[in-house]
């Protein structure tokens, strides 16, 4: 039985979510307010000048259709508010990039660089109209360096398409996030995947970029060693901006060879915790590890669904070994006897390269298999990372948390570097709903943050995470980043209102508006 003052504190707490829910409303409107005047004008009429300039330097491929305009307004979560620009860019090279930064810097024209559009956090979303620049014709693969083994690439090559290409050389790109994920964007958000724990997250794969600034400015962050302290790392400064402080053109991205030999293996668990400590136990041995991957019961069970495969309905650990044939069968070896000492369940493997897929494709159509369970319903894709010694409570008691919850919320994890994702399938126009979406996320986010973790292993900041940065780093470390965009941005130009305000007055005003904090 509930005691009084934990039945006294859960009521004020559901009080206090709803009057945060309505505040939230509230602030949002008004942003909107704000915002509704110049944007809500055709770009010719809000930058008469600009729409000459930009027309001179790039014909045609300066859009206002309407079906253009839709397809930039939006992002991949469905949740997130639509806002499309005002017009659409389609550059062809870096020196239009340049160009066409220096009239928006001049006009002060809102800019959003737009890759793909596969992004979880509104980061494509243009807020704040404007223009938004596609990389669609910025496409190429430029080099392939087989001695180096690096490449050169633009922005608008997607990952998976890259790796087709890769293959003949022997290589691969060492991350594999969303399919249909391209380069610009996964630069912009650090982006990782299931093999982050054996190859790092985008940030290791990039050796240089060269990026366009808010004035036009073309500025290349290096050469093509893999080591140098030359200066201020500023590849890395550009890495995990998400648009804010320049536009990505080119990277020279590292590759992999592919591995020798890859071998896949999967267990059941009885519970989730069962199941990361065993995880926990295989990463603490050294072992080298391709991926692990975690899905619970729910997840198993809408895979099952989904994909016609017949996995074990309870939590699921997916191990990829991957490297020379003998270590392989080491690792094996080793990971089954770790295994054995936490469960009975049968250790499997892939016999074949048909089941190898077949267990692989299990983790990669996760999302999808979850939205076939609510057709009707918006999907919120949570993303909390913690140190791996944190992993198995925080997992635990977020679990705990859904299987309380009236909503369907499956959850899965790269744990092999303790990163691990809830998605929360929710009707946002209804306030039930929508608040116990919101408060479920917030009890993840603040419990990992409380564990010394992050509000995002992967995902990005974009406007759906901001107001938990302040929380995770200080204030100290928020104020010198606004010091950095008012410094390298300071028209706020790129892509404004994501990963920070460049005001703190507006950045509280953000926190009242999204989150339970």
């Amino acid at each position: 039985m509930l005691s009084a003052s934990f039945a006294a504190a859960a009521l004020a707490s559901a009080s206090y979510l709803r009057e945060n829910s309505r505040s939230r409303a509230l602030a949002q409107q008004q942003l909107q307010q704000q915002q509704k005047s110049i944007k809500s004008l055709p770009f010719g009429e809000a930058y008469p000048e600009a729409e000459k300039a930009l027309i001179a330097l790039l014909g045609e491929r300066l859009s206002t259709d309407e079906g253009h305009l839709e397809d930039h307004g939006k992002e991949a979560s469905g949740y997130a508010a639509r806002s499309n620009p005002q017009a659409v860019a389609f550059p062809e090279s870096t020196e239009e990039v340049s160009g066409i930064m220096k009239i928006c810097n001049d006009h002060k024209i809102p800019v959003v660089p737009y890759a793909a559009g596969t992004s979880l956090e509104g980061h494509t979303i243009a807020t704040h109209g404007g223009l938004s620049i596609s990389m669609q014709n910025l496409d190429k693969v430029l080099s392939i360096n087989k001695e180096d083994m690096d490449i050169v690439v633009q922005p608008g090559v997607g990952w998976m398409e890259l790796n087709d290409i890769l293959e003949p050389y022997g290589f691969f790109l060492g991350v594999d996030p969303g399919p249909g994920a391209q380069i610009g964007g996964m630069c912009g958000t650090r982006c990782s995947g299931t093999k982050a724990v054996k190859y790092g997250t985008m940030k290791d794969q990039v050796v240089s970029l060269t990026v366009v600034m808010a004035d036009g400015t073309v500025v290349k962050t290096g050469q093509r060693p893999k080591k140098s302290s030359a200066g201020y790392d500023l590849a890395r400064l550009f890495v995990g901006s998400e648009g804010t402080l320049g536009v990505v053109t080119e990277a020279v991205l590292k590759v992999r060879n592919i591995p020798e030999c890859t071998e896949v293996a999967y267990v059941s668990f009885d519970t989730v915790r069962q199941a990361t400590d065993t995880v926990i136990q295989i990463l603490q041995r050294g072992i080298q590890m391709g991926g692990i991957e975690l899905l619970d019961e729910v997840m198993v069970k809408a895979v099952n669904e989904y994909s016609g495969t017949k996995l074990p309905v309870s939590p699921l650990v997916l191990f990829k070994f991957v490297g020379a044939k003998e270590h392989v069968r080491h690792d094996v070896k080793v990971v089954g006897e770790i295994v054995k000492q936490h469960t009975n369940n049968p250790y499997r493997w892939a016999e074949d390269e048909k089941e190898r897929k077949e267990v692989e494709d299990s983790r990669k159509v996760a999302l999808w298999a979850a939205q076939a369970q609510r057709p009707d319903r918006q999907v919120m894709t949570t993303d909390v990372a913690i140190p791996i010694s944190r992993m198995a409570d925080c997992i635990a008691e977020t679990k705990a948390d859904l299987d309380k919850s009236p909503l369907y919320a499956p959850l899965v994890g790269h744990v092999g570097d303790s990163n691990f994702h809830v998605f929360i399938l929710f009707n946002p126009d209804d306030p039930t709903e929508d608040e116990e979406a919101h408060r479920l996320n917030h009890r993840m986010v603040d419990r990992a943050i409380a564990m010394e973790g992050t509000c995002t292993g992967e995902h990005g900041i974009g406007t759906g995470k901001k107001c938990y940065l302040e929380n995770e780093l200080g204030k100290p470390a928020v104020d010198l980043m606004r010091k950095l965009k008012r410094a390298l941005d300071p028209n706020n130009i790129l892509n404004p209102g994501k990963v920070i305000s460049v005001s703190a007055s507006a950045e509280e005003s953000h926190r009242q508006a999204g989150c339970p904090v």
